[in-house]
């Protein structure tokens, strides 16, 4: 999603920009998107939601290096020859297109937003997470061996981090930090802002999840103190709507943590909504919930909802704690602790003031530190640099 806003905003300021992605029968005929990367995009869900699990094979071409995306993304680059080449995140589609963008012999810089290229270069066990005891040789035979020469034929730098935390984590598994850099994310800010938020309402309160529905984001720990909170006396009433869509399997599992909870009058799963309607949904609601368990890189959802005046609750993973000033800007829980974020949300319950006061905090930091533009502008005079530097 960053990287489709990114390529809008650098397009709009006259850089012709091609696409490099994987093959789909909706990819659009404009001449600047090739399906060059062997990835099915008509089946997502199997491919990037762990909906079919992988042959051992292709946990290998996902992960490691796919021979046919290296010479087709090859082949696409050589055609392009073009000033700059971006990187953004491989997730599945191995290390073959930046070994093929490497040996093109043009510029190139590194987004890192996640952990992507240390799983990909230096240590793939995280991902594919071998049981029997022919695949945990295998996968280590790979890490000692494979990863290394990838690594070599990757020559991984320089690299822009989404993130403090992303970087210190590439840093501590023997990443140059030296040429690492940190660019926060930035917001549309005159689609996310607070104009046209109500006074906070007395007798009902709306909880508001927005994000991909899997049990790393948390959303089953927000359904559980939900529950929790419903147990308490002399609230007004309580409704947490989820905009985002999971596998049918996660699906069935979280209807079954509302049934469990009790809570199936109090939640409503909306599905996916356009980005473009999210503000108005802002808006509408009280306090965001951003339950994430696993490292968060730095996620946009926490900061486009300050923007538009809520007050968020989040918790500590990753680097979440960059956007979020524990107290002025919003409120910090430890990961995976129902009863933290219970606690936190029955706080900004009863205080209807304090929640209104997180709200503006949190807009006016959105406005001062992530201004989308201001991003772009970073963003374009960073990839000036890279792609004249080379001539």
């Amino acid at each position: 999603m960053l990287a489709k806003e990114v390529i809008e905003a650098l397009r709009a300021r006259g850089h012709p920009v091609h696409i490099i992605t994987g093959r789909g029968r909706d990819l659009p005929h404009d001449g600047l998107t090739h399906g060059a990367i062997d990835l099915d995009l008509d089946h997502k869900e199997d491919t990037f939601l762990h909906g079919k699990k992988p042959t051992p094979l292709e946990q290998v071409e996902f992960h490691l290096y796919n021979h046919r995306t290296y010479r087709s993304v090859r082949s696409v680059l050589l055609e392009l020859k073009p000033d700059l080449i971006v990187i953004w995140n491989l997730w599945v589609a191995s290390m073959a297109p930046l070994i093929a963008a490497r040996q093109s012999g043009f510029p190139l810089v590194i987004h890192t937003a996640d952990k992507w290229l240390y799983y990909g270069l230096k240590d793939w066990s995280h991902l594919v997470a071998p049981q029997t005891e022919w695949k945990v040789k295998v996968v280590q035979l790979m890490r000692r061996y494979v990863q290394p020469m990838l690594f070599h034929l990757a020559r991984p730098y320089p690299i822009i981090s989404i993130s403090e935390f992303i970087r210190r984590f590439y840093i501590t598994t023997g990443f140059d930090g030296s040429r690492i850099e940190v660019i926060h994310l930035g917001v549309p800010l005159e689609k996310f802002h607070p104009n046209g938020r109500s006074q906070p309402s007395q007798s009902r309160v709306r909880f508001l999840y927005v994000g991909t529905l899997w049990e790393g984001k948390g959303p089953q720990v927000a359904i559980q103190a939900l529950g929790q909170l419903l147990r308490k006396r002399g609230l007004p009433k309580l409704h947490l709507d989820f905009f985002g869509k999971g596998t049918p399997g996660f699906m069935e599992y979280l209807r079954d943590h509302v049934k469990k909870a009790g809570v199936e009058d109090h939640v409503t799963f909306h599905g996916f909504v356009d980005r473009q309607d999210l503000p108005e949904i802002q808006r509408n609601h009280d306090i965001l919930l951003f339950p994430s368990i696993w490292d968060e890189p730095f996620a946009a959802v926490p900061i486009e909802a300050m923007a538009c005046g809520m007050a968020v609750i989040a918790t500590t993973a990753g680097g979440t704690p960059e956007a979020i000033e524990e107290g002025r800007t919003g409120l910090l829980i430890p990961p995976n602790d129902p009863s933290a974020m219970s606690a936190a949300m029955e706080g900004l319950i009863r205080d209807p003031q304090r929640r209104l006061h997180l709200g503006q905090e949190g807009a006016l930091a959105a406005r001062e530190k992530y201004d989308f533009h201001t991003y772009i502008a970073r963003l374009e005079r960073r990839y000036s640099e890279l792609a004249q530097r080379s001539k």
